[in-house]
């Protein structure tokens, strides 16, 4: 028993020690601000919340207010489980490193899973109660309304309880199961190959379903009137609907019923799955980690490599711009910061770009959800936006700081070579590709000539804004260290406000105004190269006054001086 006591304490500490969660290796501090962060939702929100005064044991018919305050706090549970499982993601089974340790000692088989097991219950719990623990004891005393009795406050707290729970189980053992089916079905060397993106996919969704939130709120009174099957497809909906279904009396009605049963065979499903998956994958990964030698993955396939044969031919003549170009895809492969960073930057895109083109029905008769063409003016600037924005702010974090050593004895006298291959990266592998799924759609909606215009104009603002951003940066993308106090978060957010207003929404009414005006339009590309021109030329200045790589981000002085001498 005093050994999986070990192994427990072994691996919940594990959980706070990988390369996304601990930064510093200072457990103690990332478990005090990951506790923190994760409860103050739960307890500022629900005073906030208006007094619904509903009446129990009668329908309340659909007190919609009311609806939309249960929807966040069960969609609240999901995403913060969901974020623990993706941070978590590689570190759901042990890794090399535990098996070469553990294995040697007199331990067996049987315990060491059972104390990964138990570790990633507990911690899983840990993040379950903390995210859902004051919301459960305030929101059900703001739902009952003053002169509520005892027994239905402790009901409606016990309902609370169960909803939200169960809602967060349900994705923490979806997304456990996943892994274990990626894991059963692929081999090695194809798990490690597609669990990065799978990684990265959950992550830009769980950002989705928070930041539309609102919008979801919204929706649930034409859904629900209308009978939508959207409701049975969705499933925060779900247990919205198990929320409902276990209040006294049931006074939200047959509607949310359907809605119920979908959450308790949901959840029994996920768990079966979680414990048939997660068993046969765990004792496949092991054996996968003690066969396998390590850093033995392989080359790149045929189509990556005459990929890189033909960049390398025809974009990268130099042979810097070539090594700065590919660690540069690299690093943003192999580093889980990197990509989950992207990730996020990818979901606040796709949930800011969303609402120009969807659109909710609130009157009898109308469609639910709507395709609303458009709206396709914004979302290339939005998308374009958020994807250079994104790599630019990506290259500040370092992926090895203590290796970058490599990087100065190898420097060379001129430094453009590694901030054209920086400059290029975004170009080719940023905006390329989402332009070019862009197309497609552009083309289908409204035609060759108003798609080619389209998505030049937004093209046109992208390297405006890639030129812009990169006019003053002088590192080799990931090598040099961040401090990340030197700017104030009230600040950059203001200016990304700003920026993300001035760029997204009023370019695309500039550019509406333009299409119907030709003349017009040839003079805004003509001030777009001239813009261009300007943002290489004051580059080229910049770089004479000070044209040296840095690789360390200098923190502000203790004490500042006021350079009198």
């Amino acid at each position: 028993m005093g050994c999986l006591k070990l192994l427990v304490r072994h691996f919940f500490g594990r959980f706070f020690d990988n390369e996304i969660v601990s930064q510093n290796g200072d457990m103690r501090t990332n478990v005090v601000q990951a506790i923190g962060l994760v409860a103050t939702p739960g307890i500022f929100v629900p005073f906030y919340m208006i007094p619904q005064r509903a009446r129990f044991f009668r329908p309340f018919d659909h007190n919609w207010l009311l609806l939309g305050d249960y929807y966040f706090f069960v969609m609240f549970s999901m995403v913060v489980m969901g974020f623990v499982m993706v941070f978590e993601w590689d570190a759901l089974f042990p890794d090399r490193k535990d098996y070469l340790i553990l294995t040697p000692l007199p331990l067996g088989g049987g315990s060491i899973f059972a104390g990964k097991t138990i570790a990633l219950m507990a911690f899983l719990g840990l993040f379950a109660v903390d995210a859902n623990l004051f919301c459960t004891l305030l929101a059900p005393l703001v739902t009952g309304g003053e002169g509520t009795p005892a027994p239905v406050i402790w009901r409606l707290i016990a309902v609370h309880a169960a909803s939200v729970l169960g809602a967060g189980a349900f994705v923490a053992l979806s997304m456990a199961s996943l892994q274990g089916v990626l894991i059963n079905l692929l081999t090695g060397r194809g798990f490690r190959r597609v669990s990065p993106w799978v990684q990265m996919a959950l992550m830009g969704s769980l950002i989705v379903v928070l930041f539309l939130t609102p919008l979801a709120c919204i929706g649930i009174r034409p859904l629900v009137e209308s009978h939508s099957p959207l409701l049975r497809w969705f499933p925060p909906f779900w247990f919205l609907g198990l929320y409902l279904d276990m209040l006294p009396g049931q006074p939200a009605g047959p509607a949310f019923h359907e809605l119920a049963e979908l959450a308790r065979r949901g959840l029994a499903i996920s768990a079966a799955a979680f414990a048939l998956t997660y068993l046969a994958g765990y004792h496949r990964h092991a054996r996968r980690v003690m066969q396998s030698v390590e850093g033995a993955e392989g080359g790149p396939g045929p189509l990556r490599t005459a990929f890189e044969r033909a960049v390398n031919r025809w974009l990268l003549p130099n042979p810097l711009e070539r090594a700065t170009f590919h660690f540069i895809g690299n690093t943003i492969l192999r580093n889980a910061k990197q990509r989950l960073f992207l990730a996020t930057y990818g979901g606040i895109a796709v949930a800011l770009a969303l609402p120009a083109v969807i659109r909710i029905g609130a009157r009898p008769g109308a469609p639910i959800l709507s395709f609303h063409a458009a709206g396709l003016l914004s979302v290339p600037l939005t998308l374009s936006f958020f994807a250079v924005s994104g790599l630019r702010a990506a290259f500040n974090f370092p992926a090895e700081l203590r290796a970058n050593w490599i990087f100065q004895i190898c420097e060379s006298e001129d430094s453009m070579p590694h901030l054209r291959a920086a400059r290029k990266w975004i170009v080719l592998m940023g905006l390329t590709p989402l332009f070019a799924l862009l197309a497609p759609v552009e083309v289908y909606f409204r035609g060759w000539r108003l798609g080619f215009i389209h998505l030049s104009f937004a093209l046109a603002l992208s390297l405006v804004l890639l030129n812009l951003l990169l006019v003053w940066f002088r590192k080799i993308p990931f090598t040099c260290s961040y401090f990340p106090g030197k700017t104030s978060m009230a600040v950059m957010f203001a200016l990304y406000l700003a920026g993300f207003t001035a760029y997204s929404w009023s370019m695309a009414d500039l550019e509406a105004k333009l299409l119907n005006q030709p003349a017009q339009l040839v003079l805004f590309y003509a001030v777009i190269a001239a813009v261009l021109y300007g943002l290489i030329r004051l580059e080229k200045r910049e770089r004479g006054v000070d044209d040296s790589l840095i690789y360390e981000d200098e923190p502000d002085p203790i004490v500042r001086s006021l350079e009198l001498g």
